[in-house]
């Protein structure tokens, strides 16, 4: 028997205000605290960080992943101008970040899936988008993996404008990913 994590079908929703709740658990959860902005977010500063991007007035745009309509991660989508992370010769494109809530969903091919799913379904939508980047730690390698499965390759190890920690910069390009998007 095929699980529903292996066959299930991943859709996106935009976050909602009735997902603060859920948003501020799993920001809490020690397989996202390790990678993800800031620790220990509370309440409060999650409704203040992601609620403002909720609207359409704002560059990033924060989604729920679901699977079979049940929410199992989030995923944000932001725009990446001409020479980002100091590379003169990076694209202007989109940017992606993902991650999945519940640790006991790790490991299962979800991440990949994800994201073919919000490439096809969300970023590459949009005809003008010709690149999309993703920027995890170099010391993720689970998570380089699924991305890698997902079609993106490595373009330089680079420094986060903001706070300096180390980032391994990803791309795929929008050739790249049709006809492999099957989610």
């Amino acid at each position: 028997m095929v699980s529903d994590e292996r066959s299930g079908r991943v859709s996106f929703r935009r976050l909602a205000e009735s997902d603060v709740p859920l948003l501020h658990r799993w920001l809490n959860r020690p397989h996202v605290v390790e990678w993800w902005d800031r620790p220990g977010p509370g309440i409060a500063d999650v409704r203040a960080k992601y609620l403002p991007e909720t609207s359409s007035d704002t560059d990033f745009t924060p989604y729920l992943a679901l699977l079979e309509d049940g929410p199992i991660g989030y995923v944000q989508v932001y725009p990446v101008a001409t020479g980002a992370w100091a590379l003169p010769d990076a694209p202007a494109g989109a940017g992606v970040d993902l991650f999945i809530g519940d640790a006991g969903r790790l490991h299962r091919g979800l991440g990949p899936r994800i994201l073919r799913a919000f490439l096809r379904d969300v970023v590459f939508r949009n005809a003008a988008i010709a690149v999309c980047y993703i920027d995890p730690s170099p010391r993720n390698h689970a998570a380089i993996r699924a991305f890698e499965k997902a079609g993106f390759r490595r373009v330089a190890d680079v420094a986060d404008p903001d706070t300096g920690r180390p980032l391994r910069l990803m791309r795929i390009r929008r050739d790249e990913i049709e006809g492999r998007t099957s989610a």
